[in-house]
């Protein structure tokens, strides 16, 4: 995996971490805000509470790495909220919200929030990771006569922008599903890429092509076994050749990927690695929330270097 050559510059991660939930607070409201409602009202019947102030407290239960009944009180006395919101959504409204949010409309809220990142020619790379589930597999050993019993997990893939940090595109998959084919689905809503970061799960042929078509370098560790033919992928031979010419070169480029190691690394030990929803399209709309929380704080880590003209990242000694 290698060493990670920069961190995030301490002046930064200080001032955010200090005003983390008013900044937070802020960056969701607004987000909503832009956007049309999640889900209609009835017309028949009293009036309920507003779609976006729902939408916003289910985010923020997240976020905060609240209960539901924890959500209300904190928005109770949260003054930020009360500012944009005349009225505060019980924890059975929430809970009734968290069902009616959509999985789309947590891309929406995540496109909005990183709209002000995207450029062309972005490094990124590309990693998976698991996140524990209620879910237990049964099977029965063949070899050793036994039954066998693990915890299920739901896998996150996420392709990062490696000068950023942001996640640009996630997809959620079974735990038994290979990563090398979810690599086309996390580049599909890329146009113009630099270099392409991925471990040894996403070398192959087809994808080392759908990179250079991208106009991008592909830096996908090879698999011991890999060889020169190239099945009529010449981007394939072209990575293959630069890997062997000058392999210390390329393997010091390619370990920039282990900034994806640490950004699965600050999700989990903010918002936890184990997901506490029990049904799987719940399960599904807890990490894209937790993937949202997550680009929320790196947004503001981006917005605030940019406003002081200091560098995001400091190099490791």
């Amino acid at each position: 995996m290698g060493c990670a050559k920069k961190r995030v510059n301490p002046k930064i991660l200080n001032y955010v971490n200090r005003n983390f939930n008013v900044l937070y607070i802020k960056s969701t409201i607004k987000a909503v805000e832009q956007l049309p409602p999640p889900w209609k009202t009835k017309k028949k019947g009293r009036n309920g509470h507003d779609p976006k102030e729902v939408a916003t407290g289910c985010i923020l239960k997240v976020g905060f790495n609240q209960t539901y009944d924890s959500i209300e009180a904190y928005l109770k006395e949260s003054e930020t909220f009360k500012d944009h919101f005349d009225d505060i959504p019980g924890h059975s409204v929430i809970h009734r919200g968290m069902k009616k949010l959509t999985t789309r409309y947590i891309r929406k809220v995540t496109n909005r929030i990183i709209c002000f990142l995207k450029r062309k020619h972005k490094n990124v790379a590309v990693d998976s990771s698991g996140f524990s589930t209620h879910h237990h597999s049964l099977w029965y050993d063949i070899r050793i006569k036994k039954r066998g019993k693990r915890r299920d997990c739901l896998k996150l893939h996420i392709v990062i922008d490696i000068d950023t940090g942001i996640i640009l595109w996630f997809k959620n998959t079974r735990w038994n599903q290979h990563d090398s084919p979810v690599f086309q689905k996390l580049l599909k809503h890329l146009s113009d890429l630099g270099a392409v970061f991925g471990d040894k799960a996403y070398s192959s042929r087809n994808n080392c092509q759908l990179v250079a078509n991208k106009n991008g370098v592909p830096f996908l560790c090879f698999k011991d076994n890999a060889t020169n033919h190239a099945h009529g992928k010449l981007a394939w031979i072209v990575s293959i050749r630069s890997y062997k010419k000058n392999k210390d070169e390329w393997m010091s480029a390619y370990h920039f990927r282990s900034i994806v190691e640490s950004v699965f690394s600050s999700i989990k030990r903010r918002w936890g690695s184990f997901l506490r929803s029990k049904k799987r399209w719940m399960q599904r709309k807890e990490i894209s929330l937790k993937v949202l929380s997550y680009n929320i704080k790196q947004g503001l880590l981006v917005q605030y270097a940019k406003e002081s003209k200091i560098p995001l990242w400091k190099t490791c000694e």
